[in-house]
């Protein structure tokens, strides 16, 4: 079945005003078989970014990659109005996180004369920090294929430091605890806040631009509102108390090449399946019947790639409630803190 743009975009305009569920259910089932599209050209290039740090000895972190989320899916179209699912950019997504700046910038340089597929559009939100406080770049390609169904498929790449991605996965996990779009500037002000100035104190790290309502502030004063804000939200007692669901896959054996993550959120706990590359229609077919069965508020479903399970929960660790990078950065700036005050009396 080859589907065009216009097909894509109204089986999307379906999902978020038919009031009939056999109509619903027609979109679910097309945007699905089109959204399994792109996992070919989503292999293809992460193969060639593997390939290009080590042909440049550059180590990642880790390098990852995924379909997007049928309920992000919607949220995304809900959120944009003028947004048509044919024309969505990142529903093929692959990121590479690298150790530093240094590393970030090295990768910059190389993705310049890289020329197998299109390059439709960069967002450095490295330099120019989205109002959030989120900060990577972001790369959209058009794939280039003989094959009609891959031909002119859009993925998005992002590349980020580890310190940049630590950020983020705190985002996403105190969104699933918020039940908000962080990341996208909805949700209590209080939260939105802290991550704003942790933000701030991350680039100060890496001698990065703050957000423009930090610019007046001190890396101190930066530091003081931090921990206050923590100590406020509980931030390290709730993500400590998540990180724990996080154990369970430490301990583990599961092996395969493709993942269905589940998180249930009451019980705060992670249900993996797994699947060989000859299943991965079965695995599309259970990813969809799960994303069908749960509410946002009820849990979370992801479809991912992976090596191992090892490196899947260190690419995902949002999806595992796994904050402990970030956790330790927060308790570090409040013990040095206390050092500030101290000298200030």
């Amino acid at each position: 079945m080859i589907t065009s743009k216009n097909q894509i975009t109204n089986a999307g305009k379906i999902l978020l005003t038919s009031k009939s569920q056999a109509e619903i259910d027609e979109a679910v089932a097309l945007i699905n078989k089109w959204r399994s599209y792109h996992m070919y050209p989503l292999n293809l290039m992460k193969s060639s970014m593997v390939r290009l740090l080590q042909k440049n000895k550059i180590v990642p972190v880790l390098i990852s990659q995924r379909l997007k989320r049928l309920v992000s899916i919607i949220y995304k179209l809900d959120l944009n109005e003028n947004m048509g699912l044919g024309g969505m950019q990142d529903i093929g997504g692959y990121r590479a996180v690298l150790k530093d700046t240094k590393d970030l910038l090295n990768l910059q340089l190389l993705l310049k004369t890289s020329k197998t597929h299109k390059l439709v559009k960069i967002n450095d939100y490295v330099n120019k920090p989205k109002p959030s406080g989120y900060r990577s770049i972001h790369y959209i390609y058009e794939f280039n294929s003989k094959i009609e169904k891959f031909n002119g498929l859009r993925i998005e790449l992002q590349i980020r430091t580890k310190l940049q991605h630590n950020w983020a996965t705190a985002v996403e996990t105190a969104g699933i605890i918020t039940k908000t779009s962080l990341k996208s500037s909805q949700g209590p002000d209080d939260w939105l806040e802290f991550f704003k100035i942790v933000s701030s104190l991350f680039a100060i790290k890496e001698n990065l631009p703050v957000l423009k309502e930090h610019s007046s502030k001190s890396r101190e004063e930066l530091m003081v509102d931090c921990e206050v804000q923590s100590k406020k939200l509980k931030v390290i007692v709730i993500l400590k108390g998540l990180r724990l669901s996080a154990k369970q896959i430490e301990s583990k054996q599961i092996s395969g090449d493709y993942y269905i993550i589940h998180i249930n959120i009451s019980e705060q706990r992670v249900i993996i399946r797994s699947y060989t590359k000859s299943n991965f229609e079965k695995a599309s077919e259970d990813y969809a019947n799960i994303e069908k069965s749960i509410s946002e508020v009820e849990g979370a479903v992801v479809l991912v790639s992976s090596d191992s399970i090892l490196s899947l929960k260190k690419a995902y660790p949002s999806y595992f409630l796994d904050t402990s990078e970030f956790i330790s950065a927060i308790e570090k700036i409040n013990e040095d803190c206390k050092v500030i005050k101290s000298n200030a009396r």
